[in-house]
């Protein structure tokens, strides 16, 4: 329809070139006129299904437009022309006809597409012997001829244009042809369908039942095992009575809307126990009221997610947080001591000689070393205290509505306890010490200004003799780690 219109309208201005003689509506005539039979042999392909070679449209344009536009500001001939025009028009539907006679997977539309094959074929050489006229006359410098007492003007109008027109009929025959076609596929498809959609719910892994106003019209076998109630006791049942009540609102809300919907929430067994699920609810037909729901346990993936979870956020060595979770909560904190003026203090712990543990007892006795530490470090620490390893046998703690003073007690009280940890591997004991770094929060601080703050201060007690807590004052002197 795009082709056709714009074919028309192409052909419409140029009659007005004609009448007037004006160059713009030569011009807009032209590449009209191209442009729709551009579009036309689009349309032909996402017909047939076949990519669209969308840049035959810009190409025959512009180049028509480039010579028109020549032609008139340096009194080009007007043959030559001609046959500019009749030379892209004429190649334009080469491979429409090309993919039109030779496709053989649609037998159904291919009567009207060999109409259409051959009356483009009759439109393109009628057009290109119009292009070969042109270019005999400018050649042979042939005196100018008005368009309508030209032969080779009027050649394309009386045989190229009915042509073309044959095409457009064959197309709308084309179009035709497929419907009826389909017409009869889909027939047969209803006839399978109530069959296909039995097999569809005894066959499906998930628990499937029609519901019309809130209550169960049919189940499958997998509903039957899902829900530990027979077909007979589901049927005419409320769909609610497999959710627990306070689901009931929700499941309610994504039953009353008109598109399909899913949700996460818990079912519940003829025996009581709750367990995850995933519902899809969907309408079965735009013209009926009855939905398809499925029910889907999800145990499985639920304690997968909480798995990938704990790998993502914890040290797979101690069960302390890792860096990033570490980083997300430390933000978070800030952010709540700098909104609300509350005190926090900051941490950095870090065993001391550890790498002599490794050296005299072996990789194994520190990594139980770091473990025992960790659990000691828990066992010791508040519920709101915020623990992780940030690699090797450094650990932070971040202390939330906590100021430096009882920061300094909890952790005198940990070295302590560290200090009284007796371990022992492949028979030998040996045992741990722990410095630490403390800094407190001061209005304007960011995670990373605090541990600059708290790494200074971890500097000075490793400097000073080890195991033993030094909290960051103005004089603490800065320097290097990992002493």
């Amino acid at each position: 329809m795009a082709g056709s219109w714009s074919l028309i309208g192409g052909i419409i201005l140029f009659i007005g070139f004609i009448l007037t003689g004006s160059p713009t509506l030569n011009v807009l005539g032209n590449a009209g006129q191209l442009a729709g039979e551009a579009l036309f042999l689009l349309g032909i392909f996402r017909f047939m299904g076949r990519p669209l070679p969308w840049w035959i449209v810009p190409l025959s344009v512009s180049l028509m437009v480039l010579f028109n536009i020549h032609y008139w500001m340096y009194e080009g001939n007007s043959d030559f022309l001609m046959g500019i025009y009749s030379t892209i028009a004429g190649l334009l539907p080469v491979q429409a006809i090309v993919l039109l006679l030779r496709e053989k997977s649609d037998p159904a539309t291919r009567p009207a597409r060999l109409l259409v094959g051959f009356s483009l074929l009759i439109y393109s050489i009628v057009t290109l012997l119009r292009g070969y006229l042109g270019y005999h006359d400018w050649w042979h410098g042939a005196p100018y001829v008005n368009p309508y007492e030209s032969f080779s003007y009027l050649l394309p109008y009386n045989f190229a244009i009915p042509a073309l027109v044959m095409g457009f009929i064959g197309v709308t025959l084309m179009t035709m042809q497929r419907i009826l076609a389909n017409s009869q596929q889909h027939a047969e498809q209803a006839r399978n369908s109530a069959m296909r959609f039995e097999r569809l719910l005894g066959a499906s892994t998930s628990a499937v039942m029609i519901v019309k106003a809130g209550l169960i019209q049919d189940a499958n076998l997998r509903l039957e095992q899902l829900s530990g109630l027979s077909r007979d006791r589901l049927v005419h049942q409320s769909v609610l009575a497999l959710f627990p009540e306070s689901s009931h609102d929700l499941i309610q809300k994504h039953l009353s809307r008109t598109h399909a919907s899913q949700l996460d929430v818990d079912a519940v067994h003829a025996n009581g126990q709750h367990f995850p699920a995933e519902i899809s609810i969907a309408p079965l037909g735009e013209k009926s009221d009855d939905l398809v729901v499925e029910i889907r346990d999800v145990s499985h993936r639920k304690a997968l997610e909480e798995q990938l979870l704990l790998l993502a956020t914890q040290d797979s060595l101690t069960g302390a947080l890792n860096r990033r979770a570490f980083n997300a909560e430390a933000q978070l904190a800030i952010k709540r001591a700098t909104r609300y003026k509350r005190p926090l203090s900051f941490a950095i712990l870090d065993l001391d000689h550890f790498k002599l543990i490794n050296d005299n007892h072996g990789h194994l006795a520190g990594d139980q070393a770091l473990q025992r530490f960790a659990d000691l470090c828990r066992a010791v620490l508040r519920e709101g205290d915020i623990f992780a390893r940030f690699g090797g046998e450094e650990f932070v703690l971040l202390l939330a509505e906590t100021d430096t003073t009882a920061s300094m007690q909890l952790l005198e009280r940990l070295r302590e306890a560290v200090n009284g940890l007796i371990l022992e591997h492949a028979g030998e004991p040996f045992s741990l010490q722990v410095s630490a770094g403390l800094a407190g929060w001061e209005p304007g601080d960011t995670m990373e200004s605090l541990f600059k703050r708290a790494d200074q201060a971890l500097y000075a007690a490793k400097t000073s003799g080890r195991n033993r807590v030094v909290l960051w004052t103005a004089n603490t002197p800065e320097g290097a780690t990992g002493i």
